[in-house]
C-alpha cells in the first residue's frame, strides 16, 4: 500500500524496502535546458544511488550534459556532469553517487529535476531513463 508524506507529493511505502524514481528524459523535452521538474524524494530519505540507462545517444555537436538534482539551477548532486556518458547509448550506468545536500538525509521533501546542456549543432536525437534509488526513514 502507498502512502504519502502528510502535505508531500513524494510517495512512501509502509514496509522496510528501497524505493525508487524512474523517469524518461528526451533531448527535446520542454524547458530542458533549464531544467525540468519530475518526481518528489521525502523528507529523511537516504539516496543509495542512481542508475541512468541511455538508449538513443545525445547528439549534439560538441557537448552534451545531463545532470540530475535537487540544488537550483544546476541540478547536478544526484548525477553529475561526469557520470554519464550521454554520446553513446550504453546499457546501463550503474551506482552514481550523490553529492552535497543530496547525501541525505534529505532535510525536507526534494523536487528532483532534470537537465540537458547542449553546444554546438543542436541535438537532433537523445534518450534516457533515470532511476533514483533511496530509502525513506521510516525508523519513526
Amino acid at each position: 500500500m502507498v502512502t504519502n508524506t502528510q502535505g508531500s507529493s513524494a510517495r512512501q511505502n509502509s514496509t522496510q524496502q528501497v524505493h525508487y524514481l524512474r523517469f524518461a528524459v528526451n533531448y527535446n523535452d520542454s524547458g530542458i535546458a533549464n531544467g525540468i521538474g519530475k518526481q518528489w524524494l521525502p523528507k529523511g530519505a537516504i539516496i543509495t544511488g542512481t542508475s541512468v540507462y541511455v538508449g538513443t545517444a545525445f547528439n549534439a555537436a560538441t557537448t552534451n550534459v545531463l545532470t540530475v538534482g535537487t540544488n537550483s539551477t544546476a541540478y547536478d548532486n544526484i548525477v553529475g556532469t561526469a557520470d554519464v556518458d550521454e554520446s553513446a547509448a550504453v546499457p546501463l550506468t550503474n551506482g552514481i553517487k550523490p553529492s552535497g545536500a543530496a547525501l541525505g538525509p534529505l532535510a525536507a521533501d526534494a523536487q528532483v529535476f532534470v537537465k540537458y546542456a547542449q553546444t554546438g549543432t543542436a541535438a537532433t536525437a537523445g534518450a534516457a531513463v533515470v532511476v533514483v534509488h533511496y530509502v525513506p526513514n521510516n525508523d519513526l
